[in-house]
């Protein structure tokens, strides 16, 4: 039986003022960042060796900040569409020579098939109306064998559901921020929605699990 959500409610593809950046990179990801990378870890095998990682949607490059300080052997590409986004990341990773930034669109990747050993992407899909392009993109640049490891938000059952999770999860916040984290909420996808999704993109995954990973996020470990 299919669980009955909230409809959907888009919210901008690209988080372009810098007023929106700010506020973004200003709010306190650190634990979601933290246990984002630790799964991503779990799931490879050669983290000690050479490797070409691709995060989509980078926002202000955190993320390719903690695994680029941890594995400075890694090659990792950060992309973005938002130039506002981009800006603060470039102060992020000056200390990071072995992260690149590259304002793109993640539904039309500047990079040629086959280029990437693992493709990451953290809270990108709900900014966009539909996501199977960028999924399709992903899966391309992706080796054969190679890892895509996909994170997001669920969207609520209810608006009661919505509130509790921004009074749990945002009460620290300011109301700005707040009110990012609730219209992200509303413009999730759920379980069912990306398991749909992969399996009818061109060329899916030859593996792939959708499993929730927290009471607010659902997470996809995908192979090539």
């Amino acid at each position: 039986m299919v669980t009955a959500h909230l409809p959907r409610v888009l919210e901008p593809e690209v988080m372009d003022t810098p007023e929106a950046a700010a506020a973004y990179d200003a709010t306190d990801f650190r634990a979601v960042n933290t246990a984002f990378c630790e799964d991503l870890l779990a799931q490879i095998t050669e983290a000690d060796h050479p490797l070409s990682l691709l995060d989509v949607g980078t926002g202000t490059a955190r993320i390719p900040q903690m695994l680029a300080q941890r594995y400075p052997h890694w090659h990792i590409t950060a992309t973005d569409l938002s130039a506002a986004m981009l800006a603060i990341a470039h102060t992020h990773t000056q200390q990071c020579p072995n992260i690149t930034l590259c304002p793109c669109d993640a539904k039309a990747l500047p990079f040629t098939d086959g280029s990437f050993a693992v493709v990451i992407s953290n809270s990108l899909i709900h900014h966009l109306p539909d996501p199977r392009p960028a999924f399709a993109e992903m899966l391309r640049v992706l080796r054969p064998g190679g890892l895509l490891f996909v994170r997001d938000l669920i969207r609520p059952t209810t608006h009661e559901h919505l509130n509790t999770l921004v009074q749990t999860y945002a009460q620290d916040c300011d109301p700005q921020q707040r009110q990012l984290f609730a219209d992200s909420l509303h413009a999730a996808l759920t379980l069912e929605e990306i398991s749909s999704m992969l399996a009818n993109i061109p060329q899916p995954p030859c593996s792939v699990e959708v499993t929730a990973t927290s009471d607010r996020h659902w997470t996809v470990v995908a192979y090539r």
